[in-house]
């Protein structure tokens, strides 16, 4: 009997360490898909030419940008407006404002 206690107790423990492992492996892909996120639209600042903009500029541009986000006509006409540019291959300061 403790034998047969001994073995379910053992199991148990080797499905308690894979999860750990799987968990361990979803948390590293998650971390790589943020961190490729952020490179993404850190990239984006670089093309639309905003790099040199200082930290408190760029942000609150990004707010104004979230607020008129509201009204899908604006969304809608921005993400045509950058489709353009990027099919375009167009990256000039009045081709993306």
């Amino acid at each position: 009997m403790t034998q047969n206690l001994l073995e379910r107790r053992k199991k148990l423990e080797q499905r308690k360490n894979r999860l750990k492992q799987m968990e361990a492996t979803l948390n590293v892909q998650e971390r790589k898909n943020r961190t490729r996120r952020l490179i993404q639209l850190g990239g984006l600042v670089l093309k639309a030419h905003l790099a040199d903009w200082d930290s408190n500029t760029l942000f609150g541009a990004l707010l104004f940008i979230k607020e008129k986000g509201a009204d899908r006509q604006q969304l809608e006409a921005w993400s045509h407006k950058g489709g353009a540019a990027f099919g375009s291959g167009e990256t000039k300061r009045s081709s993306i404002i």
